[in-house]
């Protein structure tokens, strides 16, 4: 469904590219001090230094009541009270927050540490909740139930959040059986099912389209919890999301026969589905359906129809349904926008002065662009090898103050590359990491392939190391291939084989014999 953002100032690229500005990294806080903002920062950087000292990326979970003593006693130094229970919770939803290189025997560590304190069992809870979340991330399941079951004992209030972050680690885990399982053990935990409760795990289960098991559970509640809209229609979209559109019409008629109208969203799904598997006449003539009965479609509605057009490449239609929408008296959204700048950038159209214009349109009508209004421009200028206009629009993306993501630095280097510029790219690397933006694969290809490039073996080496020990990222093979003939071509045997080495114990390379062979 649409996200909606708020609004921001007009676009104007006529400035010429100043300079790249790196900005400190901002966190949701609650404490507003400065002392508070300090000793977060504080608490965060030596739980990812030591983590950084001493990987480890075990698949078996540690203790529950692990303790690092000489960590436990740096969070001593920083502060002899324990830090504000939001303070807590946001260090680790934060550090969560990591793809890769995630610090949590060292957050488990201050997660004891911090309730050795004196605590009132209510306001344990959260941060209770923050550590099972974490532990069921990495599928430390065992661990997450110990948690939970200690609050059980110690009598710290469980909420149904507490449950239902559970249940959707399960599903996203494919352990659908487990996640229904805690379902029905929810007497166990002091709670009830109600419709809202039931509502979340079908919308779990609908997000990995597990629709047959959200089917079952539907029908095993339907006796004691009477279906609403909300219910037929999550499961509704459920049946769309796993491909299955005839089981989803089946059940939008059953719905109708219960006497329940569906409401936009249940038509939306069902346009979408029907979007997606080609079928955009049956779409159209739901919508004029929806439309007669008096339900009024919205944005989202539209969207699911300009997104059809737009993976088709059928730009002009894109442009078609724009129309309409400002015919119904509908405002496009963020969504809407993205997708038309993403038309006019696409291989077929490669115009940049209409791209500029929606993007101009969008900021004027005070809807906020986000990285990925930027992204598809950027693509189209580096394709281009427009690099002036290039740098006018990340100088404007950084007035706007629109947080750019992995994607967009990774334009950037390659962009930087290009002009042979090497200390730009060094700057975006480190700009990238003062914003907590994390780099991904293409990033460090990127990277270890400019310092290849430039004969720069120290630094290929540092990078592909920080990859695969930090952030447990496998090379791809034209990568590894590309630092071990900068090694040899260096005389670094002894290094080229202690990559292989590591290359071997992470399970990235199966040929100990010195051939290099990839998995």
């Amino acid at each position: 469904m649409a996200v909606f953002l708020k609004p921001k100032t007009l676009l104007n690229l006529s400035s010429p590219f100043l300079s790249l500005k790196l900005l400190s990294s901002t966190t949701s806080l609650t404490e507003t001090s400065s002392s508070s903002s300090k000793l977060f920062h504080s608490l965060h950087a030596l739980l990812l230094n030591h983590h950084q000292s001493n990987p480890s990326s075990s698949p078996v979970p540690p203790p529950l009541d692990l303790s690092i003593p000489s960590l436990s006693a740096s969070f001593s130094n920083l502060t002899s009270t324990p830090p504000r229970s939001s303070l807590a919770v946001e260090l680790i939803h934060k550090v969560s927050s990591l793809r890769h290189g995630h610090p949590f025997p060292q957050t488990l560590c201050f997660f004891n540490w911090y309730i050795s304190f004196n605590h009132s069992p209510a306001s344990l809870s959260e941060i209770y909740t923050a550590m099972i979340d974490f532990s069921a991330k990495l599928q430390y399941f065992p661990l997450a139930h110990q948690l939970l079951d200690r609050m059980l004992a110690l009598e710290i209030p469980i909420e149904s959040n507490t449950i239902t972050t559970l249940i959707r680690r399960y599903i996203r885990a494919n352990k659908p059986s487990e996640a229904i399982e805690l379902f029905n053990q929810l007497s166990h935990y002091k709670l009830k099912p109600d419709p809202s409760f039931l509502a979340n795990l079908l919308s779990s289960l609908s997000k990995k389209r597990l629709a047959q098991e959200a089917q079952q559970i539907f029908d095993s509640f339907k006796s004691t919890i009477l279906p609403d809209v909300v219910l037929y229609s999550t499961l509704i979209n459920a049946w769309c999301r796993a491909g299955q559109l005839d089981k989803a019409e089946k059940l939008f008629a059953e719905m109708g026969q219960t006497g329940l109208n569906p409401n936009v969203y249940t038509y939306t799904c069902v346009i979408d589905a029907m979007c997606r598997s080609g079928q955009l006449p049956r779409a159209q003539e739901l919508l004029c359906q929806m439309i007669s009965s008096g339900c009024q479609p919205n944005t989202a509605t539209f969207n699911a129809i300009v997104r059809a057009h737009l993976k088709a490449g059928r730009a002009e239609l894109v442009l078609q349904v724009h129309n309409q929408m400002k015919q119904l008296g509908l405002e496009p959204d963020i969504i809407t926008y993205n997708f038309l700048i993403e038309s006019h950038c696409g291989k077929n159209q490669k115009n940049l002065e209409a791209a500029l214009k929606v993007l101009n349109q969008m900021v004027a009508k005070n809807c906020n662009p986000n990285c990925h209004s930027f992204n598809p421009i950027f693509g189209l200028l580096v394709s281009t090898k427009n690099i002036k206009a290039a740098h006018n629009l990340y100088d404007k993306m950084r007035e706007l103050k629109v947080q750019p993501n992995t994607v967009t630095f990774n334009y950037l280097i390659n962009l930087f590359n290009k002009e042979k510029k090497m200390d730009m790219v060094l700057r975006i690397k480190k700009e990238m990491e003062k914003e907590g933006v994390e780099p991904n694969v293409n990033t460090y290809g990127a990277l270890i392939s400019v310092y290849c490039e430039r004969g720069n073996w120290r630094r290929a080496v540092d990078a592909i190391m920080e990859m695969i020990q930090v952030k447990g990222l496998k090379p791809t093979d034209s990568v590894y291939r590309m630092v071990v003939d900068q090694l040899r071509k260096n005389g670094q045997i002894k290094k080229c084989k202690d990559l292989r080495e590591i290359m071997v114990q992470k399970g990235f390379v199966v040929d100990k014999s010195g051939n290099d062979s990839m998995v």
